[in-house]
């Protein structure tokens, strides 16, 4: 018996040693794409942490790897684009788009850049449009929120709300349109539906930015509320004191 297990046990080893044998070898652009992958995720995990100079060399790593790597290149534009330099974001934004002009993500992200950093909404738009009419894109409501965004801060306040409306049927669970929704009711002079929807945002989440609290003070100063604002400034003060959403408060520039 013990004969027959080391026969099987051998032909069973020997049959492993063979599958191996036939496994093919990744060729080097594969493992450079491996690598280049692996990399993007290091800058990715880099970011979470605040170790921005760490997510810079792992991402130019991975260029260095694969430099037709379309994530590595979306990965970096969104780096520098935090790191406020715009133009390393931009030419990082032009050679993702010239790998891949189609890809929603790609269309997505440079279309928050346009309208975000280079303040220019209405050019954002054809982009988000694009990211849209790909029906494998994983998150239409995001692109509708950024659409949504734009309009709004062009004024066309009907039509952010449509494209709100649009987001929260592609995920009725995706929590920051009820802020921006909030936000464009109090920029068209609606403060009460301002309120209530802020109030439902604030139910969703634990711990509200500092971009939330002054949207909250606002909110509650065009209501006369002067304590609830009140409030809201205290948070801030006490949470954010070095922030430009309380500089703007303590300066009057609101």
């Amino acid at each position: 018996m013990k004969k027959i297990c080391l026969l099987v046990l051998m032909s069973i080893v020997l049959s492993a040693c063979a599958s191996r044998d036939k496994v093919k070898k990744p060729t080097a652009a594969e493992r450079a794409r491996e690598l280049a992958q692996i990399k993007t995720q290091l800058a990715i995990q880099y970011m979470s942490t605040k170790q921005y100079r760490q997510a810079v060399d792992a991402i130019d790593e991975a260029l260095k790897v694969n430099g037709k790597s379309t994530d590595a290149w979306l990965i970096r534009a969104q780096i520098w684009q935090f790191l406020k330099e715009p133009a390393k974001a931009e030419d990082s934004f032009q050679h993702a788009l010239s790998l891949n002009s189609g890809s929603p993500e790609i269309n997505n992200n440079y279309g928050w850049f346009i309208c975000d950093v280079k303040q220019n909404p209405n050019a954002a738009i054809p982009y988000f449009d694009k990211a849209l009419a790909d029906p494998t894109y994983p998150t239409p409501e995001v692109a509708q929120l950024n659409k949504g965004i734009c309009s709004q801060r062009m004024g066309q306040y009907q039509l952010a709300k449509s494209y709100f409306e649009r987001a929260l049927a592609a995920n009725p669970n995706f929590i920051p349109v009820k802020k921006e929704m909030a936000r464009t009711s109090l920029e068209s002079g609606n403060a009460n539906e301002a309120h209530n929807y802020f109030a439902q945002y604030l139910s969703q989440i634990d711990n509200p930015s500092a971009d939330d609290l002054l949207l909250g003070w606002k909110i509650e100063r065009s209501l006369g509320n002067s304590q609830a604002a009140y409030e809201y400034e205290a948070q801030l003060r006490t949470n954010f004191p070095y922030s430009d959403e309380l500089g703007k408060i303590s300066t009057g520039q609101y």
